[in-house]
């Protein structure tokens, strides 16, 4: 993203940050593909995938290894630049300059792609509910294209090479500031939408004396994520508006790789309690059922037996990709 030059010795910082963040990401990104692509028990492929999760993780790696590895190239270029008094060999400097904003903007827009599709999964595919999301995501891509041809035009590879002011003194610029701002209104709603529905069916599930277990964590994985993502991008926002470029360029390298991780720790966390409620299910199954003799003074032989019996309620929650478990306990009955 534009920005001031910094010293060559603070370049360090901004590369060993990225850096850091990248190995993170590398680590959820692992281990999402593994319960992505792999059953539960074992390393047997899964035969039934949501592909469209599947391909979003994967064009998200994508973009974010391209963005850290152009921001490796600027980095060694100032370097080379310090040392020997002119650029590397072969460097092109709109490549990076373009390529890194173009492609954090896009790990963004998939990210939020992804977002809206679970918000219209949660409600039952109803298209009133993506309007406000739809208009956001719509107006980042525009930002998108805006960011990247004016950066074109400063360059001077393309139209007259006149420049244009991408840049504001203070701030990310006339099209990045808006761009920001659509994304986080768009996963404040989203979120914030997702919430709501879980709290929803969590008061649903107690007035049955229902185990939620499986809602409330949903609920803080969601939570966790949101806070991870939403604390990342406004520092990345604010810094913005300090005169600070090391903080402008850590924080940049940074936020991209974080809004990974926070893609794919619900995943892995969902995929984990999918696994655990279908253990927990199998041994259940397994089981014996449990009998138990009342209390009187009669003999064991008339006494009353209860028989532990359950009703299993068992639904697809394709938004996350997980099954949500639900145990109805049915009411005690006598023998005849």
């Amino acid at each position: 993203m534009p920005v001031g030059n910094i010293p060559t010795h603070k370049e360090l910082p901004v590369t060993f940050s990225g850096a850091v963040c990248f190995g993170f990401y590398l680590v959820t990104l692992g281990q999402t593909l593994r319960w992505q692509l792999f059953t539960d028990e074992g390393w047997k492929l899964r035969r039934h995938r949501n592909n469209l999760i599947l391909i979003a993780t994967l064009l998200i790696f994508a973009f974010t290894t391209i963005y850290i590895a152009l921001g490796l190239y600027k980095g060694m270029n100032n370097v080379y630049d310090a040392v020997y008094g002119h650029k590397m060999p072969g460097f092109i400097d709109w490549i990076s300059t373009i390529g890194q904003c173009t492609t954090a903007q896009t790990v963004a827009l998939l990210a939020d792609t992804v977002l809206i599709y679970r918000c219209w999964i949660v409600s039952a595919k109803s298209k009133r509910i993506l309007i406000f999301p739809i208009v956001m995501w719509i107006g980042g891509v525009v930002c998108t294209v805006i960011q990247a041809y004016w950066q074109a035009v400063q360059t001077g590879h393309f139209g007259t090479g006149h420049w244009e002011p991408v840049n504001m003194t203070v701030g990310p610029g006339i099209v990045l500031t808006p761009f920001w701002a659509t994304t986080l209104a768009l996963n404040t709603y989203t979120t914030g939408f997702l919430v709501r529905r879980i709290l929803t069916a969590v008061k649903n599930f107690k007035t049955v004396e229902s185990p939620v277990q499986p809602l409330q964590l949903l609920l803080r994985i969601f939570a966790e994520s949101g806070v991870l993502y939403f604390s990342t991008t406004i520092a990345h926002l604010a810094v913005w508006f300090t005169p600070s470029n090391l903080g402008i360029r850590i924080l940049s390298e940074i936020n991209i790789p974080t809004i990974g991780i926070a893609f794919n720790i619900i995943l892995i966390r969902v995929a984990e309690n999918r696994a655990r409620e279908a253990r927990a299910e199998n041994a259940r199954r397994n089981g014996v059922s449990i009998m138990r003799f009342a209390e009187n003074n009669t003999p064991p032989s008339k006494g009353l037996i209860v028989i532990s019996q359950e009703t299993t309620i068992s639904s697809y929650n394709s938004e996350v990709g997980s099954y949500i478990t639900t145990r109805l306990p049915s009411e005690p009955r006598s023998p005849a």
